[in-house]
């Protein structure tokens, strides 16, 4: 039996005990189990559900705080005008839209255990919705004639939904119809970001992406973190990272191909290049717990994928460490995650309306 096989059958069994100890949790509700740690390092702890819950219009207060302050603006001359109108002109690139060039390469200023002090996940995720709907609503920018390409796993190809809920339901589709515009799925169950286990590499079939793509979206790391070791995930520092066959090493030459292919050497015009950093899953921790000494934690993969895309240009819309639908929170799980990784079409609502704000922010309107 190969050796991705038999660490399957490890992982499931690892998966089966971590789910196993969420339920007893849930069940107990014991001031000592929340407080039980799933993995040693970083210590990353269960939410329980509560009865009552809070929606995203609790957040409506706060929303409309942060998005005043992110969007209040200043009355502008005539002058001002017909001068920003001559810069518009005298600096087209081509592209379709207007990136802010200060735009933050990272959406997220502090780590995922800094996130979890402050609230949960649940709270996090709807405070997060109420706000990005807002930015939806008010946007005056016009994405008709956009393309945007997304390449992923079973996350993106949606797989997992009832069939009847695929086609309309997967995050890409909600992004389309949210902003409008034609949204391209090359997201395939299992793939990987490396060829470590051969299951469809997006290091092999990024150049699938047509080159006349306005946006291109990556997600990609959440199977490498669940079947990948030590030695497959290699070595995030630069001189030790380009290694063929290991996440880092494989992650770093993707994302390089892309930027020549897509912006350095693009005769179809400018792409714009967005790497999404999974949210943390419980099912990770199984993994992890079966083997601590030869598994990687997904905070490394998480740390990897911030470090490597921004030096290609990708702007990474970072899940993972603003606790956004992790489903460590027994509420995530419940409503949103019920397998521990993969969305219901609600949790794919809530993805795709917040990766359409996170794009609107990223453009001058």
């Amino acid at each position: 039996m190969k050796e991705w096989a038999i660490r399957f059958c490890f992982v499931i069994l690892g998966v089966v005990l971590t789910l196993g100890t969420l339920k007893i949790i849930d069940f107990v509700k014991g001031p000592e189990e929340v407080e039980t740690e799933i993995v040693e390092v970083p210590v990353i702890t269960t939410v329980v559900a509560e009865e009552s819950k809070v929606t995203e219009e609790d957040f409506a207060d706060e929303a409309r705080a942060m998005f005043d302050s992110l969007f209040s603006t200043t009355p502008t001359t005539a002058v001002e005008e017909e001068e920003s109108e001559s810069e518009d002109e005298s600096e087209d690139t081509g592209a379709k839209l207007k990136w802010k060039e200060d735009y933050p390469m990272i959406d997220s200023d502090c780590t995922l255990e800094e996130k979890m002090a402050e609230r949960s996940s649940y709270e996090e995720t709807m405070a997060t919705n109420a706000f990005d709907k807002m930015v939806i609503e008010n946007s005056t920018i016009d994405f008709s004639g956009v393309k945007i390409s997304v390449m992923g796993d079973s996350i993106t190809e949606g797989n997992t939904l009832p069939e009847d809920e695929k086609e309309e339901y997967n995050w890409p589709a909600q992004l389309a119809s949210i902003l409008g515009c034609e949204v391209e799925n090359f997201g395939i169950g299992g793939s990987t970001v490396s060829n470590v286990v051969d299951n469809y590499p997006m290091c092999e079939r990024w150049n699938e992406i047509p080159t006349d793509s306005d946006i291109i979206i990556v997600m990609g790391g959440s199977n490498d973190m669940l079947f990948e070791n030590k030695w497959q995930y290699g070595e995030l520092e630069y001189d030790k990272r380009m290694t063929e066959g290991t996440f880092c090493g494989d992650l770093d030459r993707m994302l390089g191909a892309m930027k020549w292919t897509y912006q350095d050497n693009n005769e179809d015009g400018y792409t714009e290049l967005i790497y999404i950093n999974p949210p943390s899953c419980i099912l990770q921790d199984g993994v992890y717990n079966v083997d601590p000494g030869n598994m990687v934690h997904q905070s490394e993969f998480a740390e990897a994928i911030n470090t490597i895309a921004p030096a290609y240009n990708f702007s990474v819309i970072d899940l993972y460490n603003n606790n956004f639908l992790n489903s460590h929170d027994a509420d995530i799980n419940a409503l949103y995650i019920n397998d521990g990784i993969h969305g219901n079409k609600e949790a794919y609502r809530i993805l795709a309306e917040h990766i359409a704000s996170q794009i609107i922010q990223r453009i001058e309107q």
